[in-house]
């Protein structure tokens, strides 16, 4: 399922967004880093159809995702908001049946969306008495049940302990496995090394590089994104980023810049 940018622009009058002209590797997972105020979370909504481009266009198997009907796009793309947003009155049960509204129901899939991370015990609870992390998983599992082909989560690891990040990370590379498309704003370098397949650098709304995470994940780009010297370090865990003012007592730098 296509879902491409073509000389993609936005603007508010205070921000402007682009040219971004990409398309995203099907079956993958693409990340989108920067800087806040750099444009990722706009680049989702409009990727999602919820901003309309102001030149260009975003399109999903050819057609204007702004112009698909929603009922139809739920179908084929889901989107987590960085921001939780609180239902009035609403029960776990109730948020992943408005995420799944556009398939036909089956609660044992919902079940088992919230099994996948340890939360089928809140089925019945307010979702407003959970606290954010909780809130964080019920929204992921929400997305998992609705069962669209492309994912799209703007910082998913949000509000998550460690253990909560990592089985994130485990359970967004098997849905890659299963042939899923995800799109992913993140701002942890060492997982966007560990989880990407291809990546997209935004800095004050404009494209500084993209393409695979092999060759994108640099020193350099890293420097251009988020002004601050990187440099590559070896430890028993393997290789990662690390800004040369954060110091360990077991790093072997590899390059710096």
């Amino acid at each position: 399922m296509e879902l491409k940018l073509e000389n993609t622009t936005y603007s508010t009058g205070m921000f402007s967004l682009g040219p971004i002209a990409t398309r995203i590797p099907e079956g993958s997972i693409t990340v989108i880093m920067g800087k806040n105020g750099s444009g990722k979370s706009t680049t989702l909504r409009l990727m999602h159809g919820d901003l309309k481009p102001s030149g260009g266009s975003v399109t999903l198997e050819g057609k204007e995702v702004w112009k698909i009907r929603p009922v139809d796009l739920a179908r084929r793309m889901s989107f987590v908001a960085q921001e939780i947003n609180d239902p009035l009155s609403f029960t776990v049960k109730d948020v992943m049946m408005v995420s799944g509204y556009a398939r036909d129901l089956n609660e044992a899939e919902m079940l088992d969306s919230l099994e996948i991370f340890n939360i089928r015990h809140f089925l019945y609870s307010s979702f407003n008495s959970l606290s954010g992390g909780e809130r964080r998983l019920v929204t992921i599992a929400a997305s998992v049940y609705q069962g669209s082909d492309i994912m799209i989560m703007d910082e998913p690891t949000n509000f998550l302990d460690v253990d909560n990040q990592l089985l994130v990370y485990e359970v967004l590379n098997e849905l890659k496995r299963k042939g899923k498309t995800i799109v992913l704003a993140m701002h942890d370098i060492s997982a966007v090394s560990a989880i990407s397949d291809y990546i997209i650098m935004l800095k004050n709304g404009e494209l500084v590089d993209q393409g695979p995470t092999s060759r994108t994940l640099t020193v350099e780009n890293l420097k251009k994104v988020f002004n601050v010297p990187f440099r590559t370090y070896r430890t028993d865990r393997g290789v990662g980023f690390i800004s040369p003012a954060i110091k360990g007592g077991n790093e072997v730098p590899l390059e710096e810049s």
